[in-house]
């Protein structure tokens, strides 16, 4: 994993694995705003390829127009060759050159005509959009399996750790996962270290010009003023490419009432909340936007339990930030001191439910949760036919009558509680662990303890 800056990201190995093994492929790199899909990219094809010819329909109107009036694959090729000479890139065929085609959602035409530049076996080809499911629709769009499909979210806790800290720190990381993996103790001074880097996380958040941002001037003022401005740019998107005016002050509405969503004890997403009286089909549609942005993510409810959790789902569902330090953002400037000095009250629990369901999300889990009469659990998961309960502490209190009650009530093989506290997986059922071991270890290496 290479990086500019000491910010390395775990994508970068997919990213390599297609250039090395999916050789008739293409790659399409999904992903929410700002999360660093260009930077990585651009980074990879300058140290895995002689050339990157790098397109931005975004900023680049007179390729983007050229591709919107492109009558066949033959011509696009003439305009690459053409573009590539521009820039001192004589070869664009495969072994020597990667072709980057940055939000390629403003350019249907340029979607469409990547399977057909796929299927020529001559390039090798990587496209990349923030709002791929907002911009693009249409069978006739779709390039099949001729494109793998990558998506890439904000960086994890271990890499905000490796942004963070030099090489013998990562060591460090190292050991910890594997004492985690044996069941072992971590040492206390360790323990308490990465309990003061994760409330860390939860400030910053994984946005990677926010962590560069922090990384270098350890400050929380310049990381609130970033935070800010990615979420206005969420708001702009919203006023220029939701359609219709109804629409946009909608999904405007549902977006900004995240934060009092969270502020209640049950934080189930309710529509009145977003404006009295009115209930989900009316702001169905906003949601789903939302959604399809990258820039939020459902929790659906369990009506039952059965062999599979997707099969269970209900129409109740939680919404949670795709990144920790936006929601913290978006709450106020009041809560970095309240986090930091631990004075959250009541909201905590619900402020580590989202740190927990941003580490699913990073384990590429879909997320579910379920409510036992006045109980609740804040997450379950799916190991092959097993369903296991998560149950989310925000500090060492680890008391749950929730999870007792769902262990009495459905025996499931195991059962895990996430705390501040250290490690104990030597209950046969319950497995307790720190908020940083969850975040740091597999799902595979988190279902095997």
């Amino acid at each position: 994993m290479v990086t500019g800056d000491n910010m390395k990201r775990k994508i970068y190995n997919e990213l390599l694995k297609w250039k090395n093994i999916n050789h008739s492929q293409s790659l399409l790199v999904k992903g929410a705003r700002q999360v660093g899909k260009t930077f990585i990219i651009k980074e990879f094809g300058e140290n895995e390829f002689e050339n990157i010819l790098y397109i931005n329909f975004e900023n680049q109107m007179d390729i983007r127009n050229s591709f919107d009036e492109m009558p066949n694959p033959e011509e696009a090729i003439k305009v690459l060759q053409a573009y590539g000479i521009s820039k001192n890139v004589f070869n664009i065929e495969k072994d020597k050159t990667l072709i980057f085609l940055d939000e390629i959602q403003l350019s249907k035409r340029a979607y469409s005509l990547l399977k057909p530049l796929t299927e020529m076996d001559r390039f090798k080809i990587i496209a990349s959009g923030s709002l791929l499911g907002v911009n693009l629709g249409g069978k006739n769009l779709d390039p099949g399996p001729t494109v793998k499909h990558l998506e890439m979210q904000p960086m994890d806790f271990e890499e905000f750790l490796w942004a963070m800290f030099e090489d013998d720190f990562i060591k460090i990381i190292e050991i910890i996962k594997n004492d985690a993996k044996q069941g072992k103790l971590i040492n206390e001074a360790y323990h308490s270290l990465f309990n003061k880097n994760i409330k860390e996380y939860i400030i910053v958040g994984g946005m990677p010009q926010v962590v560069l941002s922090y990384k270098i001037n350890k400050n929380y003022g310049d990381v609130y003023i970033k935070q800010e401005e990615i979420v206005n740019l969420y708001r702009s998107d919203i006023q220029q490419y939701q359609t219709y005016q109804e629409n946009k002050i909608k999904t405007l509405k549902c977006f900004d009432s995240i934060p009092k969503q969270f502020s209640k004890e049950n934080h189930r997403f309710q529509y009145s909340i977003v404006k009295k009286g009115k209930k989900g089909r009316y702001f169905e549609n906003s949601i789903e936007w939302l959604e399809r942005t990258g820039n939020v993510k459902k929790c659906y409810n369990i009506n039952h339990l059965s062999r599979s959790l997707i099969a269970a789902k209900g129409t109740s569902f939680k919404l949670f930030m795709n990144d920790i330090g936006l929601l913290v953002n978006m709450l106020g400037k009041e809560y970095i001191y309240k986090i930091q000095n631990d004075e959250l009250g009541m909201f905590k629990g619900t402020l580590w439910e989202q740190l927990l369901a941003q580490m699913l999300n990073a384990k590429t889990q879909n997320l579910y949760y379920i409510r036992l009469g006045d109980y609740e659990i804040d997450f379950l998961i799916q190991d092959n036919g097993n369903i296991l309960p998560i149950e989310c502490k925000s500090g060492g209190n680890t008391k749950s009558k929730s999870l007792k009650n769902y262990i009495d009530k459905y025996t499931p093989k195991k059962a895990f509680k996430i705390s501040m506290n250290n490690i104990n997986i030597s209950n046969d059922i319950v497995k307790a662990i720190p908020h940083y071991i969850f975040a740091l270890l597999s799902f595979d290496e988190i279902v095997k303890l």
